[in-house]
């Protein structure tokens, strides 16, 4: 058996907004991660793993299937990926981090450290396309893990079972996350417009609270290729509508307010992405804000004769499409995920590719 760091096992693929360092990959988003081919008979992973009351969950996947939803132990520890495999016939591994970002822990950390293995990497998937999703708990998969509990835990959450992976398997795409539960994209659930993800978008992981990620590089400016992405989409909205049912706005300053947010963060996700279509897709709990999301879009345009700006009205979860805490079940992702993976190729979102 050998030791393998991150930048020993040659090509792979990353998913999300991460860093590499000394110390490994950092993981920080739902559904980030990393994928690779290996031949070996035996795989193991050391992760290092930090959390205070919120445990913290990674996906093994072999050959596109789950395999392990692992609860990770709390420190430095080994797990096994996989044992007993033909060596003869190499394997596709990915490993994701399940459970979204936990901003009110001061110590929530996921770091993969490195790799041990009786046999060699080989390689790394193909992807067609990048897709970047911006979003809230319906983003981060609540609901569509556990789908009987009302407990706001994180089995309630899955980062497979949920629309981002979902649409990027369609499109064999591979995909970042930036996603909090409960925030929005002026102001959360709960009234608070500091708890919205426009305010964090320049950063690596600028939600994050946590001293280990801070070193890392979580609050480091996010830079990337600007003709990376492909599409931008934002799933935002459907917080800003129960904050407005507060009552602790005034309708038309908050509408005109929502509007303005919404059309300063396009401008944004424009400077950082170059020509990529932007897909504001909102509606999967009701669509309340849908008005005032057209409104935004429109403005955007004539303010900036930007052309690659669309609107799409997702399926709306209601009956069994409804899970945990009355948010989509799996099934009502994969609705979302056909109507959004149509609507990509029907605007020919990948044409510039």
């Amino acid at each position: 058996m050998q030791k393998f760091g991150i930048r020993d096992i040659g090509e792979y693929v990353l998913f999300g907004r991460n860093t590499v360092g000394e110390n490994g990959l950092a993981l920080f988003w739902s559904g980030s991660g990393l994928e690779f081919y290996i031949s070996a008979k035996n795989l193991y992973v050391t992760i290092e793993c930090l959390y205070e009351n919120m445990e913290l969950m990674l996906d093994i996947i072999l050959e596109g299937e789950r395999t392990q939803k692992l609860v990770l132990r709390k420190g430095i520890e080994k797990y096994q990926v996989f044992s007993g495999m033909n060596p003869e016939k190499k394997i596709k591994v990915r490993l994701v981090r399940d459970t979204q970002c936990m901003p009110e822990e001061k110590t929530s950390c996921l770091i993969i450290r490195d790799f041990e293995s009786d046999g060699y990497f080989c390689g790394a998937p193909e992807y067609f396309y990048n897709i970047e999703f911006i979003g809230d708990s319906i983003t981060s998969g609540e609901g569509c893990g556990l789908t009987t509990r009302d407990e706001w835990l994180p089995v309630v959450f899955d980062a497979l079972e949920n629309y981002t992976y979902k649409t990027a398997i369609k499109l064999n795409a591979r995909y970042r996350v930036l996603s909090q539960s409960g925030w929005g994209l002026y102001a959360s659930w709960d009234a608070d417009t500091a708890h919205v993800l426009p305010d964090y978008y320049d950063k690596v992981c600028g939600i994050s609270s946590c001293e280990r990620c801070i070193k890392v590089g979580a609050l480091d400016d996010w830079v990337s290729d600007p003709d990376e992405m492909d599409a931008v989409i934002i799933n935002l909205g459907t917080n800003d509508s129960t904050a407005l049912k507060t009552g602790k706005f005034e309708k038309d300053t908050f509408i005109k307010d929502f509007k303005k947010k919404g059309i300063d963060f396009l401008k944004n996700i424009r400077k950082h992405n170059g020509s990529c279509v932007m897909v504001w897709a909102y509606g999967m709990l009701g669509n309340d804000m849908e008005r005032y999301i057209i409104d935004a879009i429109n403005d955007y345009k004539k303010e900036t004769h930007d052309s690659r700006v669309e609107y799409l009205r997702l399926p709306e979860c209601t009956g069994e499409d409804l899970g945990a805490r009355f948010h989509p079940t799996p099934k009502g992702h994969e609705k979302a995920a056909a109507v959004l993976a149509d609507f990509l190729q029907s605007i020919q979102a990948f044409m510039l590719r």
